[in-house]
């Protein structure tokens, strides 16, 4: 599994793209349609993760 960050990305829009930042040294540019729809997917996806509990020993790796 991947390492798991409780610390949110940062976020910006420049010359009509969208950076990303984020926790772990991940950062990728995204046109403005793949950012929306990740933002989209991010959403739907977190709201199923706040429903199932995680377990005691994962630990965010910040």
């Amino acid at each position: 599994m991947a390492k798991l960050h409780d610390e949110p990305s940062a976020v910006e829009a420049f010359d009509g793209h969208v950076l990303v930042d984020g926790p772990g040294g991940v950062a990728i540019t995204l046109t403005p349609e793949a950012a929306a729809k990740t933002g989209e997917q991010l959403l739907e996806h977190a709201a199923v993760a706040q429903e199932r509990p995680t377990p005691a020993d994962d630990e965010p790796n910040d």
